[in-house]
């Protein structure tokens, strides 16, 4: 089974050639995306564990080595700079703070690369001509950090110190801690659109394959070997867009490292992938794929007859309303009073809800658009919604769930002042969008040749029966913006009455930046369909034409 699975790789058939291309460049999406939030939550680490020490206050004043107190409010050439102060309270021979060659003396000053080409500017102010040290990378949080490290005498190092045991805490830095926790609730909301891109990278492929698994069936091949036969070609193209993925991140590392996040550039050792991050990415990928690929092709392996004959689908349940309410309702009651853990859940449990109640609301608008139907593009339009409103709704469920985050985020927005968190929440909220955005721009262009394959079979009987291609292709596109319009402008609606429910009604953005996302969000949506439109026209023209 293993080499026919092989074969059918080599020799995917007619439009099997540009499905696999359309799964392996989805594929190589998730790749990259997963990669780059890996890589760059383990920056974080790597950025607080180097300079944690500073925010260290767990010893008892009475037995302390050392003594620091931080001054973050400084300006040099309009940029934040931040002074520490410290002082060694009793003899030691405990490690200097990282990257020091030694623990500065009082009288002495160390300063990061960066503020040594300012200390023309200084000098005066501290007294020094020259700094005693450099800083290394090894005790900055960013190459462009501004930050003096002083040495001063135990009467002069201010009324509330920190008084630490080591000059090396391990202390998770303030700063980096805030990241780390609005990291977690980006990877929560993108979590959604980003497993929608892989069912919709593995459901490319499997829906062009259903039919010839379908005849293997019937030939006498067993539900495993089908499965088995599946499993292979999905595990093939999704370990090769693991490898295309990574190639891709490692290439766009130097760009990445440029983003401001935090305070400033990263150094390229914080983002670079190490070997379990790839072991990571080239199973978790395909194997990923693997199990959308197996769960898409239930249908063919328990009923190929149905799947020969075009049977319908079973009509989705108005039960699935009941999942939507949850996530409010957990956000509600517990707010922005409450620790991540609780919100995570809150937030998953309402795009989980937008994700299981897409279907069903597909299908409702398919019902009542082909009742309205005045002419056939209109009815083709609305009885291919009804009649499989899973397969109608998966290729615009990122786009989707992308109003989903778009609406939750346009209440948060904060404002543009230059308090460093709203910078970084600024910095923040603009690469979740560009993430889900280039997630809903690969899911997008995926789902494109999947519905037009999946409707190849269909359309290429109404055109022997004589309707025009013109028509079939109208329909088509009517029922790709269908979707978008009539479940994805609610779910922006519900996004950011969620992101309301959170914050107990208070909106958090200031000015028209809020509204200017929302719309902006709504605009790329039916951009993106139009586009997505157009570009699988050509495969259904072709897949159908024989």
């Amino acid at each position: 089974m293993t080499g026919l699975g092989l074969r059918f790789v080599r020799r995917p058939g007619p439009g099997g050639r540009a499905a696999n291309l359309a799964a392996l460049g989805a594929t190589a999406v998730v790749a990259l995306l997963v990669t780059f939030l890996i890589a760059g939550s383990l920056g974080l680490f790597h950025r607080s564990d180097r300079i944690g020490w500073r925010s260290g206050d767990k010893a008892d004043p009475a037995t302390a080595i050392g003594a620091i107190d931080q001054e973050d409010d400084l300006r040099v050439d309009g940029l934040p700079m931040l002074r520490v102060d410290l002082a060694t309270l009793r003899p030691n021979e405990v490690a200097p703070p990282p990257g020091l060659d030694h623990t500065p003396k009082p009288g002495e000053v160390f300063v990061s690369p960066a503020l040594a080409k300012r200390w023309a500017d200084l000098s005066k102010e501290y007294g020094v001509a020259q700094p005693t040290g450099v800083i290394r990378d090894e005790g900055l949080s960013s190459p462009e950090e501004l930050v003096l490290i002083r040495g001063v005498a135990p009467g002069a190092i201010g009324e509330h110190p920190q008084y630490v045991n080591s000059w090396r805490e391990d202390v998770l830095d303030s700063r980096m801690l805030g990241l780390m926790m609005a990291v977690a609730l980006g990877i929560t909301l993108v979590l959604f659109p980003l497993l929608s891109l892989v069912g919709q990278a593995a459901g490319v492929a499997a829906k062009r394959r259903e039919h010839r698994l379908a005849a293997l069936r019937l030939a006498g091949a067993t539900r495993s070997q089908v499965l088995v036969l599946s499993a292979v070609e999905q595990a093939v193209l999704g370990v090769a867009g693991a490898v295309v993925g990574l190639v891709g991140y490692t290439a766009l590392t130097p760009l990445i490292a440029r983003i401001p996040l935090g305070g400033g550039r990263w150094f390229l050792s914080d983002i670079t992938v190490n070997w379990w991050t790839v072991l990571i990415v080239l199973a978790a990928v395909p194997v990923l794929s693997v199990i959308s690929a197996l769960i898409g092709l239930g249908r063919v392996s328990i009923t190929p007859l149905g799947v020969v004959r075009g049977q319908t689908r079973k009509a989705t349940s108005a039960l699935r309303l009941v999942v939507l309410v949850v996530g409010p309702i957990v956000l509600g009651y517990y707010g922005m009073r409450t620790g991540l853990l609780p919100v995570l859940i809150g937030v998953a449990f309402a795009a989980l809800g937008v994700r299981i109640i897409g279907p069903w609301a597909v299908q409702v608008i398919g019902r009542i658009l082909a009742n309205l139907a005045n002419g056939p593009v209109t009815l083709l339009a609305g009885r291919r919604l009804v009649d499989d409103p899973k397969g109608a709704f998966r290729p615009v469920a990122a786009l989707v769930l992308s109003g989903f985050v778009t609406g939750f985020m346009s209440v948060f927005m904060p404002p543009g002042d230059e308090d460093p968190t709203f910078q970084d929440l600024r910095i923040g909220v603009v690469l979740l969008l560009g993430l889900v955005f280039l997630t809903v721009a690969a899911s997008t262009a995926a789902g494109a040749v999947g519905t037009a394959l999946d409707q190849a079979a269909p359309a290429r009987a109404l055109r022997r029966s004589g309707v025009p291609l013109s028509v079939i292709e109208r329909a088509a596109r009517l029922a790709a913006v269908v979707p978008v319009v009539g479940v994805g402008l609610p779910v922006v609606g519900f996004g950011a009455f969620c992101g309301l429910v959170l914050s107990g009604g208070q909106v958090i953005t200031e000015g028209s930046s809020g509204l200017l996302v929302l719309v902006g969000q709504v605009v790329a949506g039916l951009v993106l369909v139009a586009v997505a439109g157009a570009a699988g026209a050509p495969v259904l023209r072709k897949a159908s034409a024989n």
